[in-house]
């Protein structure tokens, strides 16, 4: 896959002490509707508790919302857009929640969204995109593109430049910013400005394990209690793994993108992933901005840990630039 220690060289050091590894996340794929709204809830109420005990919490939640409905295909999907309170001309940022493209909902990532929107000045669209296993490949990365169209033919009407539109996701949802970049280039729309790749996964393929992989494959919180794998749910059949559609590490042509942050979790299975594709990138001739937040695991954005407010900030700053 390339050698990706070229440009940063990783330590695989230990978990911060502030950080609490959870138990298994325990997920029901058989009864998967019923399962989110106990997990989504959950998730939104720890997250509420945590950010009201935060010194921007008034100030996030002046951030201004409305929610509005898109077309993708042949499906209408809810969205909703994040306005700052000088809201005339922002940049935009399209966020594309992760969750293993089979868990959490706008509502999970509410507070990501408000604290970048107030921390950056920023417009932001967040797409509620249909989830598998009831919807697999590619059916929430057409949503995702869809998302991205709407956004450049309406986003002004919500205060946001059409003509700084960038696109935003952590994990999964890092996975559908990375290869709607891709689909924008070779359908030659050049409405992306940057893209911003919070701990992103960015290969289905399991042929072989990368070094990040097989030091936090256990006990470092990404990791599932269940009968049938989310990430295998996802997918019609295992060739469309190596799709790279699916896994836009194994894209043949990485030119011609846009400029990329890739903020990853040092303590995180897809670590290497994202040097990876950091490093694809750079020889393809693509700037990319590269940020290792110590000591933290895979989906830290969703805590307030220092880190997790620094991490959204190193966000801000790149579309700011």
């Amino acid at each position: 896959m390339g050698d990706y220690r070229k440009y940063l060289e990783p330590e695989y050091g230990e978990v911060a002490p502030e950080v609490e590894i959870l138990a298994p996340q325990i997920l029901d794929m058989d009864n998967a509707k019923i399962w989110r709204v106990k997990s989504n809830y959950e998730s939104v109420s720890a997250m509420t508790l945590a950010y009201q005990k935060c010194n921007c919490y008034e100030k996030i939640m002046k951030i201004q919302t409305t929610d509005v409905k898109i077309r993708a295909g042949e499906e209408v999907i809810n969205a909703r857009i994040y306005m700052p309170e000088k809201v005339r001309k922002c940049p935009v940022m399209i966020f594309y929640h992760g969750g293993a493209f089979s868990m959490n909902s706008i509502d999970v990532y509410e507070y990501v969204c408000r604290y970048m929107s107030w921390r950056g000045n920023i417009v932001i669209v967040s797409p509620d995109y249909h989830l598998a296993p009831e919807y697999k490949f590619p059916k929430g990365l057409n949503e995702a593109y869809d998302t991205m169209l709407w956004t450049v033919d309406n986003i002004s009407d919500y205060g946001g430049d059409e003509n700084n539109i960038n696109v935003c996701g952590d994990s999964s949802g890092g996975n559908f910013a990375a290869v709607v970049s891709i689909m924008a280039r070779d359908n030659h729309i050049p409405s992306i400005n940057k893209q911003i790749l919070f701990y992103p996964l960015t290969t289905n393929s399991e042929k072989e394990m990368t070094e990040s992989e097989k030091r936090y494959e256990t006990g470092y919180f990404l990791e599932y209690n269940c009968q049938k794998d989310p990430m295998q749910c996802y997918f019609n059949a295992e060739e469309e793994k190596e799709n790279p559609l699916a896994s836009p590490l194994l894209a043949k042509d990485l030119s011609r993108l846009p400029n990329t942050c890739v903020i990853s979790a040092e303590c995180d299975p897809l670590l290497d992933q994202g040097l990876m594709y950091a490093a694809r990138l750079e020889d393809a001739g693509v700037e990319v901005e590269y940020h290792i937040l110590k000591g933290m695991v895979h989906g830290f954005l969703n805590w307030t840990y220092g880190e997790s407010f620094e991490a959204m900030n190193y966000a801000v700053e790149f579309v700011r630039k």
